[in-house]
């Protein structure tokens, strides 16, 4: 498929072939684009509705000029031909277009406002310098986002660095507090409203589909197994590397203890095991909601989507109503992800501006360390879809683009899931049955990322406070680190709280954290992509395994 094509063609008005051949030349070029069937029919709908009406518009001897065009993924039909400016919603047909001189009732032309009106941002109609101009978008592609968010991240870059080294420190605090800080906040704020809901609907669609509750349950068994097996690889691996690399001299914190920076945390969250099972069940249905708690959310969602499935003739109604409602949130969620740039460039240049030049220079040894485990643990990834899947790792990949630069640049697992079930439904071809279910769960309970950010980052701050962890007290370090990682939530920062505890158990000082605050933000971004590579990984494994995979999507 050609990435880049653009097609022009005019035709006479006056000779009344006009609009067939132009609807014509429309599909033979949207075909050879290798638009889908049902996109190139529905741009052919709009075009036959709106050809007619610039044909009886345009000037005496006027030709219409129509291009099909793909750029930068997106494919568009555009039109155009001068003459007086036309209503889009009430004009009539006459014989210019070839098809009589009769005038359109009523219903007509509310069938045809509610056609364009629908079409919303995808349909553009203008009158400039005398000429009509139409343009419909069939096709909007994911990659345009993803170069926009690119470019977003480099823009944000030499804005933090600018801010940095070259504008006066009251400007750069004004544009930090008035400006930045905020866009940042209230784009978080926009997805925390929808993360719960998404996190609901979309379970309990996906639960009640289920005829046989079985199948749910050997689905959901075999998620969590898979969940659990990335986990302990994901421990064993920084385990590995930590005993292979040790950045930084031994007790070198020890000398500079006075000069670490001064780290305020709240400890208070629970995060016991048993504290973490007992809190599954909330107290009442609307907390969960308020509070943000995915887990009792989940346990919600599972417990209505069962219930959805046993009540007999009031199924397929309730069945319908959630779905709605699953679309409607994702539909949402969508609209806030259009301003992902946006937020990016705002997140980027604010972690830059603040990220201290002494630090990153002292700790450049450990954030490799980790980059590096992050990165081995993308290849065990790869290894997994190849050898449980039978599928090729280069494809997955390839088509987790978008998803890995969504997770990089929210630094959320929860913020990036709807942008992963997409993915996982619409480019890998894994059923909703088993993505639907897998992606939010794995959003809570399986944090390979973080697993491994604990462990190098435990080890690494303990190394440097001169406390050497024997390997008895390992043992009993990967068996914390997994557990917490069960129960932290997909949020940024939630991390630096599991941090604490392991710090707390190794001896080592809370304030230790001062040391690689400067580039946590950066790390927990990466760390963010190998939490979601590892929830993907893992749906298309059992969806391979249960039979629910379109091997034709994904291979296409």
């Amino acid at each position: 498929m050609r990435r880049f094509l653009n097609k022009k063609k005019s035709f006479s008005i006056g000779d009344g072939q006009a609009l067939q051949d132009s609807l014509a030349f429309i599909e033979e070029t949207l075909k050879e684009i290798g638009l889908g069937n049902k996109l190139i029919l529905r741009t052919l709908l709009i075009s036959e509705e709106l050809i007619p009406q610039l044909i009886r518009c345009a000037s005496d001897g006027a030709r219409l000029r129509v291009q099909v065009r793909r750029y930068l993924g997106d494919i568009s039909v555009s039109m155009s031909a001068p003459g007086e400016y036309f209503d889009s919603y009430t004009a009539r047909k006459d014989d210019a277009a070839g098809i009589g001189e009769l005038e359109e009732d009523e219903a007509e032309q509310t069938i045809r406002a509610i056609l364009l009106k629908s079409q919303g941002d995808k349909l553009k109609i203008s009158h400039r310098r005398g000429v009509n101009r139409v343009r419909i978008l069939a096709e909007r592609s994911n990659q345009q986002m993803l170069i926009f968010t690119s470019a977003a991240l480099l823009l944000g870059v030499l804005c933090g660095l600018l801010m940095k080294f070259v504008f006066p420190a009251a400007f750069s605090g004004g544009l930090k507090t008035y400006l930045l800080n905020p866009v940042k906040i209230m784009f978080m704020n926009a997805l925390k409203i929808v993360i719960g809901p998404v996190i609901f609907f979309s379970i309990v669609s996906c639960i009640s589909q289920f005829k046989d509750m079985s199948e749910l349950g050997r689905i959901g068994a075999k998620v969590m197994g898979t969940y659990m097996l990335t986990t302990v690889l994901a421990v064993l691996l920084a385990f590995g590397i930590s005993s292979v690399f040790h950045p930084g001299s031994f007790g070198f914190a020890l000398a500079m203890e006075e000069n670490l920076e001064a780290v305020n945390f709240d400890l208070t969250m629970d995060t016991s095991l048993v504290h973490m099972i007992i809190n599954i069940v909330p107290t009442n249905i609307f907390s969960p909601f308020l509070e943000s708690d995915t887990l009792s959310i989940i346990f919600l969602a599972v417990l209505c989507g069962v219930s959805v499935g046993l009540i007999g003739d009031h199924a397929a109604t309730l069945q319908e109503f959630f779905e709605s409602c699953n679309i409607l949130f994702l539909t949402i969620t969508t609209i806030i992800s259009r301003t992902i740039p946006l937020a990016v460039f705002c997140s980027v240049a604010v972690m830059v501006e603040s990220m201290g030049r002494s630090s990153l220079v002292s700790l450049l040894g450990y954030a490799c360390t980790d980059l590096f485990a992050l990165f081995c643990m993308m290849l065990i990834y790869g290894f997994l879809v190849l050898i449980m899947g039978r599928l090729n790792p280069i494809t997955f990949f390839r088509k987790n683009r978008e998803g890995l630069l969504t997770s990089f640049t929210l630094c959320s697992s929860s913020a990036a899931m709807p942008t992963n079930m997409r993915i996982c439904t619409d480019l890998l071809g894994i059923s909703p049955k088993v993505c639907n279910f897998s992606i939010p769960l794995g959003a809570t309970v399986n944090m390979d990322g973080t697993c491994i950010f604990l462990t190098i980052t435990g080890l690494f701050l303990a190394r440097a406070y001169g406390i050497d962890v024997p390997h008895s007290a390992m043992v009993s370090l990967a068996i914390t680190i997994i557990l917490l990682s069960l129960g932290c939530p997909g949020i940024p920062g939630a991390s630096m709280v599991c941090l604490c505890v392991i710090l707390t158990d190794l001896g080592v000082p809370i304030e230790a954290i001062g040391l690689i605050i400067g580039i946590n933000h950066f790390l927990q971004m990466v760390t963010t992509m190998s939490n979601t590579t590892g929830d993907m990984t893992a749906s298309l494994i059992v969806a391979r395994s249960e039979g629910l995979l379109d091997l034709e999507t994904y291979n296409k």
